[in-house]
């Protein structure tokens, strides 16, 4: 159990949830309008700005939730507005008999867990927040495993990218049965079994290859420069997703660190990589970010510490106490003679959002790649009563200058987009532009303008 003078130093910047909060472990009430009710508490008790979390607007958000999740399934049923100003316990009372009215309309064929669920996530969509949602007790779990790098599932190790109708190896996990059987990045999935992928949905794919471990999936790929398709029968296994995916020399003087979230230990693990790095005779380093969508706020600071000199404004921390602005606080490892090249794409996201904004502000660093996710906010988890999650966001993030990300991103210095034909040809444009730019300040540093941040539009 956290409390909550605990939070700050366990505050966790995700893509769509951040993790804390109170556990109702053994506890296993049942999905019903009491749970819709708990979790407008939760909002009503945590949230960060109150003057969006009305009882009565929230509720009508949930009957509009339950009455989409009916109608998908041919029931017709229209819910009454509660009017504006309707006291708390005269909503609360007229939503219970409309739940209750939904529950018949639907005669089973809607599970209420199903509406349940529905309804509370409508009423964390209309704060239009990154970091403010639901989570099912399966996700949920699934969330504390991944923050305490605990085995999350039982699958091959892949992560897997849609484009243009067709499916493919984004990133192969290290240490996975997919790596030990030489699946590569860009390998075109085209069937899972006997099934194949045209046509399916990412959610599809991804449940056919997981299953229970120690059982085998046949897997057939095509890859660039390969002719014909190839099938791969691989083992399902246990999956610990890493924090850094990978450490190397690209080439004599350029070294490459893939830092894939922000989950504890990472700040240890990054030094050691760095010094290794060093040793190696880095010269340039690129700092790849793409898919890291957050973790915890102790770590990002200590990887700052790491990259950027001591007394430099990283981020700040907005919520109903006041702003805090946090610093650095140590002499970094990684002296400034060493530039560094930073990727971000579509799914960096806040902590990650936020190291490579602070490395820009400070012209430590170029930005690479595509415009980010602009999901900036800091938030906990808390446990609701049937053992799923309420995702809710405490702090307004920005960066150590004072810019809002959320809803905007960064737009990079070099933007580099990976194309079909990238995809088609096995080919890492992004990482192939870094590595051009990292040759150019190996040779001639001094002569390459200082990058500058640019924050997109808000959409």
């Amino acid at each position: 159990m956290r409390t909550w003078h605990h939070r700050n130093a366990l505050l966790i910047l995700l893509l769509v949830i951040a993790v804390a909060g109170v556990s109702h472990a053994g506890r296993a009430a049942p999905a019903d309008a009491g749970l819709v009710l708990e979790a407008i508490q939760v909002l009503d008790r945590e949230y960060v700005d109150q003057s969006l979390v009305g009882r009565v607007r929230l509720l009508n958000a949930a009957l509009e939730g339950m009455r989409g999740t009916l109608s998908r399934a041919g029931i017709a049923v229209e819910f009454a507005q509660i009017p504006s100003g309707t006291p708390a316990a005269e909503a609360e009372r007229i939503f219970r008999e409309r739940f209750d009215a939904a529950v018949s309309a639907a005669q089973g064929r809607v599970p209420v867990q199903e509406m349940t669920y529905a309804a509370i996530r409508a009423m964390t969509v209309i704060l239009n927040d990154s970091h403010t949602g639901f989570l099912t007790p399966q996700q949920y779990r699934e969330r504390l495993a991944r923050q305490s790098r605990q085995v999350l599932f039982a699958g091959v190790g892949m992560v897997i990218l849609p484009k243009d109708g067709r499916f493919y190896v984004w990133q192969v996990i290290p240490g996975t049965p997919a790596e030990r059987q030489g699946v590569r990045q860009f390998d075109r999935i085209v069937r899972v079994g006997t099934v194949a992928t045209g046509g399916l949905t990412s959610e599809q794919v991804v449940s056919m290859i997981r299953g229970p471990s120690g059982t085998p999936v046949a897997v057939t790929f095509e890859r660039s420069g390969r002719s014909g398709t190839f099938t791969v029968t691989i083992t399902r296994a246990p999956i610990v997703v890493p924090s850094i995916f990978a450490g190397r020399m690209l080439e004599p003087g350029i070294g490459y660190l893939h830092l894939y979230e922000f989950q504890n230990g990472v700040s240890r693990e990054t030094r050691v990589v760095l010094q290794r790095l060093l040793a190696q005779g880095m010269r340039v380093l690129i700092l790849d970010l793409r898919s890291n969508s957050g973790g915890f706020l102790h770590e990002l600071r200590a990887v700052l510490n790491l990259l950027l000199p001591p007394g430099l404004p990283v981020y700040q921390e907005a919520s109903s106490q006041g702003t805090q602005v946090v610093r650095t606080t140590r002499v970094p490892l990684l002296r400034s003679q060493v530039p560094v090249l930073v990727l971000v794409d579509e799914s960096t996201a806040s902590a990650a959002e936020l190291l490579a904004a602070a490395m820009a502000e400070h012209q430590r660093g170029t930005v690479v790649g595509m415009k980010t996710a602009g999901a900036v906010e800091g938030s906990i988890l808390v446990e609701l009563s049937d053992g799923s999650a309420m995702s809710v966001t405490i702090q307004r993030m920005s960066t150590g200058k004072g810019r809002r990300l959320e809803g905007t991103g960064i737009l990079p210095d070099v933007t580099v987009e990976l194309s079909t034909e990238d995809f088609l040809q096995g080919r890492d444009a992004q990482v192939a532009r870094a590595t051009q730019i990292a040759r150019q300040r190996i040779g001639r540093t001094a002569s390459v303008p200082a990058p500058s941040m640019t924050v997109a539009p808000r959409r």
